[in-house]
């Protein structure tokens, strides 16, 4: 999908009211994913203070319940981090970046692994008996965090884009340039870069407006899958 243009508009065919990006288009797309980044940057941050208190408890260790309660936010603060990460990669692909589809496991490593070597390594005034079973807690909070952290089938860009041509090919929605030939299926698409407005409507109104050849990059104009698409809406004799 091509970059949109700043300065694009978007106007509905026939009542010409301007139309606001939607999420299909880049920015609606940013827009769509940035509360979810900025929800999992929050309980990150979160986690990362469950962390330093699970610190704190370690060292100064009185009674067991303390530690184990930090572990546990620092377990669940995670996990809500990471799913919301995920969701926000699912609406806005990172194209193809691996650190940015696999964040989470980053933000996870920091918020398990300093605690695990003040458990191991600093923690003496904890009894060893107690010190097993914060060290087990510890260790399984990590791999579910981890776990849910990792993105095992991460969505991409081309994923994103058959999609939203499947959905414009059921709906009928479709974009067109003022002096464009084809109608389109992605108001980004690379062949309407140059126009300031394009006009938004179903199928049938882009055939009204003399628009009835798909553009063979983003409505696949030259695979049989639009001619059935075409068939399917005006029937094998129309147009």
């Amino acid at each position: 999908m091509s970059k949109s243009r700043p300065d694009r508009k978007i106007v509905e065919y026939g009542s010409g009211k301007e139309k606001k990006y939607a999420a299909s288009t880049a920015e609606g797309r940013k827009a769509a994913a940035r509360p979810k980044r900025i929800l999992a940057f929050v309980f990150w941050a979160l986690a990362i203070a469950a962390e330093v208190v699970a610190i704190y408890f370690f060292n100064n260790y009185v009674v067991l319940w303390p530690c184990l309660a930090a572990l546990g936010a620092d377990l669940v603060f995670c996990i809500i981090a990471a799913l919301s990460w995920k969701k926000a990669n699912d609406i806005d692909p990172p194209k193809g970046r691996f650190l940015k589809n696999q964040f989470g496991v980053i933000m996870c490593l920091i918020a398990f692994l300093p605690l695990g070597y003040v458990l191991l390594k600093q923690s003496k005034q904890m009894p060893a008996n107690v010190k097993k079973i914060v060290s087990i807690v510890a260790a399984v909070c990590f791999v579910a965090a981890m776990g849910a952290s990792i993105d095992y089938n991460p969505t991409t860009i081309d994923d994103l884009n058959q999609t939203h041509l499947e959905q414009a090919g059921y709906t009928g929605v479709c974009y067109w340039g003022k002096y464009s030939k084809s109608f389109h299926f992605d108001p980004d698409c690379s062949t309407l870069r140059n126009s300031e407005m394009i006009f938004e409507g179903t199928i049938e109104e882009a055939f009204e407006d003399n628009r009835k050849d798909p553009c063979d990059f983003c409505a696949e104009g030259a695979s049989p899958k639009s001619e059935a698409l075409l068939n399917s809406i005006f029937g094998e004799e129309g147009e």
